[in-house]
C-alpha cells in the first residue's frame, strides 16, 4: 500500500511539473533586453555572437561562432545607445559569418534572433515598417529571402529581442542547400570562391539588406524553435 501511495504521489508531482516546465515556452513578449528571452529550447542548436559581451551560452546546445563582419559592402561601426553598445549598420548591408556554418546543411530554416534598438532604422520612409531581406546562398547564384516585417510599435528607443525565420532553400543542381553548403559554380571559380568560403556572400554566412543605421547587440542563428516562436518574441514596450 505505501508503495502504491508513492507512485501515486510521484505521479502527481510530475504532473503537476508540467506547466511549470512549459509556462515559459508558452510566454510572450515583450521580454527584457537584460537577459535571454524565456521562450528558449535548449534542447536545439544555436550558433551566437554577443557583440557586447553581455551574454553567455545558457546551454552546450549553444557555441559562440558568429562574428559581424565589418568592411566591403558591409560597413558597421560601434554604437553606445540606450545603455548598451552595439554596432551601427553605416551602408545597407549586414553580413554575419558562421565559423561552423555546415551545422544548417541538413535544416529546413535557421531562426534569427537579433536584439535591435527601436529607432527610426525600423521604418520606411513612408512611415510604414520595414522589411527584414536576408540574402542566402553564395555567388554566382545568391537568393534573397523576406525574413517579415516588425510593427511599428518596435521604433520605441529600447532596446529589443526579435525572431526571424528564413527558409533555407534547395539548390536544383545539386539538391545542396543555399545556408551551410557551397555553390559548386563558386568552387570552380577562384575569383568568388573566396567570398563564399563559409556558404554566403562576401565572406559571410547569412547577410541581411537594406535596413541603413540599424543597431546590432546580439545575433544567433538556431534551429527551428530554439529561441520560441516568431509570434511569442515580436512585442515591444512603448
Amino acid at each position: 500500500m505505501r508503495i502504491r501511495t508513492m507512485v501515486w504521489l510521484a505521479t502527481f508531482l510530475a504532473i503537476l511539473s508540467i506547466p511549470a516546465l512549459a509556462g515559459d515556452r508558452a510566454k510572450k513578449g515583450p521580454f527584457s533586453p537584460e537577459k535571454l528571452p524565456p521562450t528558449l529550447d535548449l534542447t536545439r542548436k544555436v550558433h551566437f555572437v554577443s557583440i557586447d559581451s553581455a551574454f553567455t551560452a545558457p546551454a552546450d546546445s549553444w557555441t559562440h561562432c558568429l562574428h559581424v563582419l565589418t568592411g566591403a559592402d558591409h560597413i558597421t561601426e560601434p554604437i553606445t545607445v540606450g545603455g548598451h553598445t552595439g554596432v551601427q549598420v553605416m551602408g545597407i548591408k549586414f553580413n554575419t559569418v558562421d565559423d561552423q556554418f555546415t551545422l544548417w546543411a541538413n535544416e529546413h530554416t535557421v531562426d534569427i534572433l537579433m536584439q535591435v534598438y527601436g529607432d527610426d532604422a525600423l521604418v520606411a520612409k513612408d512611415g510604414n515598417p520595414q522589411y527584414f531581406n536576408f540574402l542566402t546562398g553564395t555567388l554566382p547564384d545568391p537568393i534573397a529571402v523576406d525574413g517579415g516585417e516588425l510593427p511599428i510599435a518596435a521604433k520605441n528607443a529600447k532596446w529589443n529581442w526579435v525572431l526571424f525565420r528564413v527558409p533555407n532553400g534547395l539548390r536544383h543542381m545539386d539538391g545542396g542547400r543555399l545556408i551551410g553548403t557551397i555553390n559548386p559554380h563558386a568552387r570552380e571559380r577562384e575569383d568568388i570562391l573566396g567570398v563564399s568560403r563559409q556558404s554566403g556572400q562576401n565572406g559571410g554566412t547569412i547577410r541581411m539588406d537594406g535596413l541603413h543605421l540599424l543597431k546590432v547587440r546580439f545575433v544567433a542563428f538556431g534551429q527551428k524553435g530554439a529561441f520560441g516562436e516568431p509570434e511569442q518574441v515580436n512585442h515591444f514596450k512603448k
